[in-house]
C-alpha cells in the first residue's frame, strides 16, 4: 500500500519465518476515488492509524480474488504482510476459514487489539512502532502449531518458477492422502492447493512485469507457466478485473493497485 509516508521493516528470527515485511503508510489520499486490490498467496494484518476510527484493523485472509478500496479520505495504516502460509500461526480459526474475508482485530484479540493500536499510536518514532508491532507478532507466534513438513515441502514446490510439482505429485511424494493434504493445506496456507498455484502463478506475472513499461505477453503467459495466451488472459482478468494492457496503464506505485476511474 503506497502512501504520503511509507517504511518497511523486514523481520528476523524466528519471524522471519513467518512475516514477509512489516509496513506503515500514513497519509494516503490518491486523486483517484478507488483502487482495485489484486489476490495474493498470502494473509496480511492491517492496524488501523486513524484514532477516530471505531476498530483496530482486521486480519485479512488469502484472497483468491481482488477487492475494491475506497480511497475518497486519508489513509493510514500499519501492517504485517505474512508470507505464504505464515499468517496461519496468528488466528485462532483455520486460515482456510479466511478466505477472501476480513476478520476484525477486536473479533479476534479482544482487548489486547486495541491495547496494540493505542502503543502504536503512543510511540514517538517509526523505530518505535515497528519494535512494538514485531514484539507483539513475536509473542502470539509463541503460542503456535508448528506448520506441516508437507505444507512447507508444497510451498516451496508450488512457487518454484523453474519446474512446479503439481498437487498429484506433491500428494505422491507426501504419504498422506489426497484429502488429508488438501485439508491440511487450506488450514494452514488459506485456500486450496489448486486455488494457491493459480494464484502463485498469477503472482509469477506481476512481478516480472513490476517495472517493464512494454511487454510481450505471449512470451510472459509461456514464461510464467500458462499453456496459451488464451489461458493467461482468461485468468488475468477474472483476477485484476482488467486486461493487461489496462493494467499496465492503471497500476499504483504499488503493482499491487490498480486505480478505478472516479
Amino acid at each position: 500500500m503506497d502512501g504520503r509516508s511509507r517504511s518497511q521493516r523486514v523481520t528476523s528470527a524466528p519471524l522471519a519465518d513467518y512475516v514477509d515485511y512489516l509496513w506503515l503508510s500514513e497519509g494516503y489520499a490518491p486523486a483517484h476515488a478507488a483502487e482495485r486490490v489484486l489476490p495474493t498467496a498470502s494473509m496480511s494484518l492491517v492496524v488501523e492509524m486513524r484514532p477516530e476510527r471505531p476498530t483496530a484493523g482486521f486480519i485479512s485472509g488469502v484472497r483468491a480474488s481482488s477487492f475494491i478500496l475506497d480511497t475518497t479520505q486519508p489513509l493510514s495504516f500499519m501492517g504485517a504482510t505474512f508470507k505464504a502460509g505464515g499468517g496461519y500461526a496468528f488466528v485462532d480459526p483455520p486460515a482456510g476459514s479466511l478466505q477472501d474475508l476480513t476478520l476484525p482485530l477486536d473479533a479476534l484479540w479482544n482487548a489486547d487489539a486495541e491495547a496494540l493500536r493505542a502503543g502504536l499510536l503512543e510511540a514517538q518514532s517509526d523505530a518505535a512502532r515497528f519494535a512494538i508491532l514485531e514484539g507483539f507478532l513475536l509473542a502470539r507466534l509463541r503460542g503456535a502449531a508448528p506448520r506441516s513438513s508437507l505444507v512447507r515441502f508444497a510451498l516451496r514446490q508450488f512457487q518454484d518458477p523453474s519446474r512446479p510439482l503439481s498437487v498429484a505429485e506433491v500428494v505422491a511424494r507426501g504419504g498422506m492422502s489426497a484429502r488429508r493434504f488438501i485439508a491440511q493445506f487450506r488450514d494452514q496456507v488459506g485456500v486450496a492447493p489448486k486455488t494457491f498455484c493459480r494464484v502463485a502463478r498469477f503472482r509469477q506475472v506481476i512481478s516480472r512485469i513490476a517495472l517493464a513499461t512494454e511487454v510481450d505477453w505471449s512470451e510472459t503467459a509461456l514464461a510464467c507457466g500458462y499453456y496459451d495466451q488464451a489461458h493467461f488472459i482468461h485468468d488475468f482478468r477474472e483476477f485484476v478485473g482488467v486486461s493487461p494492457s489496462r493494467y499496465l496503464r492503471c497500476r499504483t506505485a504499488s503493482v499491487n493497485h490498480v486505480r478505478l476511474a472516479p
